[in-house]
């Protein structure tokens, strides 16, 4: 096959696709379809080559694999061989720990399956992550390993039955995908069963191709619509779409479109061909590996761009390290200007300098040498939390057949009058809470669910399994109602990463998306926002009044300060870099306000429309323990009081207790006190 720039410009707009939806530009809603067609592209141009090596009797495996080798290892062993570097100085321990398995994954194209279970990649947090994009190089060398089979095995056979038998295969596929969305999301993402389809729908076009005719009008038109479709894919698909799926389509069948018919003179091909675009497009490969490190080395260290021009000056710096790449590091390999011998010495040097590393992070768990004891003592503090803390916090897995009687019960060994229902927030601060109430004789039921606050009826947007939430409320909500020992209730959950759906500012002033919140599972995601908080309250409301009514007392207890950035980590990596820091170190309560005022209100709201009865529920607001006039503490004392960007370490759950203890009877008989410090 000849030399086709518009196959480049397809490059270009999958590759600036993606690193715009990366750099944060919010318009390009589904950027990341760019990688779908990236596997279109791949699987065309590969299925070309071996039916043509097929067709003259020359395929040969070595040929085949060698190419690969050329065009994927050198500028990928160099990305990770830069990314160690830079995280030897940058990563702590843990961070580095986890990096050099990833490295590894990397290397042996299986970092698709070490990702899938460690990383919703829609997840905000992926960002943090240098080697996450590499999934996707694991699915086509994953790929490439069974496609060169079936073309031997099928040959033989004739064009038209192999065409039918990877017909077929890729349908299964695209059956699996969208099958596999609705129970297992991450899988049907990463896995290669779910995305082979793509991939064989570019080996399909590249068998039609030579039966196209390809340079009338008809084909002018079909190029100018397959790149409308492959852009609609990009710009338009709703944020939170099953990937891939039936969107999934746009951008696949748009790109096997214009690779059909992208030659006819068009205003598709004119867009395609022109030099920028085609010089985007021959750098596309090392802008794609450069991008996610660089962006990611900017988050970790608390320099990720703060305005669309900041985006923008950082995208034009990847795109500048990617020239280079390409040119002094691509070609050399490609155009086997180095020697062959050097080049299978260079990709094992390479290969063994990364192994080694990684195994040596393992084994000594980061190599936490590099920095002073001082530094490692604060980042001991992101596992400050009760031994029983995953023990006794439900997945989303232990839902369906749950016994509510075996949780967990912290405390006196008596049987427990008081729960804490709640979400992991809850869960931090359970054994705790039981230690303080075995004091005074009385023991905790632990009622806690990862990611999900305590209120029925409620579905959260962005999050795996989201059915098992308003399923696990109406059980616990159902099991207190009907335990007449349970005397008081204490509800705790991080509320306002529930209840609000806009961008708010962390505690360094900057601002971060916003696509997880709550909504009511008989209403939209989409639905205003008036109306779905207030949904949000009466739901609240509702499940308060059942308590209530039952004769148990409520405490509501807020939100705590949410500095959204690794606290631990922060203040390691400052002390690392050799500042002196205060005891006492916090952020403007301002942006506190901000973030869980309105959060307040609802939660005040909600208990005073569920109160059945006077004095049985509460509102207590944790804020004054943390903050005062002008700043909400994340580190006291020269301790952190959380242990990552929300949750509260030991010393922050202790500083939370003294807020709402004096609540539940028997530990404090002074109510009227402590229902006059609750009130704002």
């Amino acid at each position: 096959m000849n030399y086709r720039k518009e196959i480049d410009g397809l490059r270009a707009i999958a590759v600036s696709s993606v690193i715009l939806y990366h750099a944060g530009i919010t318009q390009i809603s589904g950027g990341y379809a760019g990688v779908d067609v990236f596997f279109v592209i791949s699987g065309f141009l590969i299925g070309g080559q071996i039916a043509s090596a097929k067709a003259e009797g020359s395929f040969s495996y070595r040929d085949f694999y060698g190419r690969r080798a050329r065009r994927i290892l050198p500028a990928l062993f160099f990305v990770i061989l830069c990314s160690l570097v830079v995280g030897w100085f940058t990563m702590m321990p843990h961070t580095l720990r986890y990096f050099g398995g990833a490295a590894v994954s990397a290397v042996f194209f299986v970092s698709n399956l070490w990702f899938w279970k460690r990383i919703d990649y829609f997840n905000p947090e992926a960002a943090h992550d240098p080697l996450v994009h590499t999934w996707s190089l694991a699915v086509e060398e994953q790929f490439y390993l069974f496609v060169p089979l079936l073309f031997s095995l099928l040959w033989p056979l004739g064009r038209r039955r192999l065409t039918i038998v990877l017909a077929v295969v890729a349908i299964t596929s695209f059956a699996l995908a969208v099958s596999t969305n609705e129970t297992h999301p991450m899988a049907a993402f990463y896995l290669i069963h779910t995305r082979a389809w793509e991939l064989l729908a570019g080996v399909l076009a590249a068998l039609y191709y030579a039966r196209v005719a390809r340079k009338d009008a008809f084909g002018a038109l079909i190029g100018n619509v397959g790149l409308m479709l492959l852009l609609a894919g990009v710009v338009l698909t709703p944020s939170y779409t099953a990937w891939p799926g039936f969107w999934t389509l746009l951008p696949v069948l748009g790109t096997v479109m214009v690779l059909l018919f992208g030659e006819a003179p068009s205003v598709a091909r004119r867009v395609l061909t022109l030099p920028i675009v085609t010089w985007l497009g021959l750098i596309s490969y090392s802008a794609y590996l450069w991008h996610q490190p660089i962006f990611s080395f900017a988050k970790m260290t608390n320099h990720q761009p703060q305005s669309l021009a900041a985006a923008l000056a950082l995208t034009a710096l990847v795109f500048a390290v990617s020239h280079l790449s390409w040119k002094y590091v691509e070609l050399p390999f490609r155009n086997r200007t180095v020697p062959v011998r050097l080049q299978l010495r260079a990709f094992g040097v390479a290969t063994a300098v990364i192994a080694a590393t990684a195994i040596g992070g393992h084994f000594t768990k980061g190599y936490p040498f590099r920095m002073p004891a001082e530094v490692l003592d604060i980042l001991a503090y992101s596992g400050s939390y009760s031994q029983s803390f995953r023990k006794c916090l439900y997945g989303r897995d232990d839902v369906e057949g749950i016994d509510l009687e075996r949780a967990c019960i912290h405390g006196a060994r008596v049987e427990p009058t008081v729960a804490i229902w709640g979400d992991s927030h809850a869960g931090r601060i359970a054994e705790p809470l039981g230690v303080l109430l075995g004091k005074s004789g009385l023991a905790l039921k632990q009622l806690t669910l990862s990611s999900c606050q305590p209120i029925p009826g409620l579905l959260n947007r962005g999050q795996q399994k989201a059915v098992r939430c308003p399923e696990f409320n109406e059980k616990v909500l159902a099991y207190l109602s009907g335990k007449p020992g349970i005397e008081t209730v204490v509800l705790f959950a991080t509320w306002d990463n529930y209840f609000q759906r806009r961008p708010t500012r962390n505690m360094l002033d900057r601002l971060a998306p916003d696509e997880f919140y709550s909504y009511p599972v008989d209403g939209e995601p989409t639905q205003g926002d008036r109306q779905r908080k207030a949904a949000i309250v009466d739901a609240l409301a509702k499940a308060i009044r059942s308590l209530t009514s039952a004769g148990k007392t409520v405490v509501v207890v807020g939100s705590l300060p949410r500095p959204d950035i690794d606290i631990p980590f922060y203040i390691a990596d400052r002390a690392w870099r050799g500042e002196n820091l205060p005891a006492d170190v916090g952020y403007p309560v301002g942006i506190f306000g901000e973030q869980a005022e309105e959060g307040r209100s609802m939660l005040r709201e909600a208990v005073g429309a569920g109160e059945s009865a006077p004095g049985r529920a509460y509102f207590v607001d944790p804020a004054p323990v943390f903050c005062d006039s002008v700043r909400c503490l994340v580190m006291q004392g020269g301790v952190p009081l959380f242990t990552d960007g929300n949750h509260p370490s030991l010393p922050g759950a202790a500083l939370t207790l003294s807020a709402f203890a004096r609540f539940i009877p028997g530990v404090d008989g002074d109510r009227a006190f402590a229902k006059a410090a609750a009130e704002p």
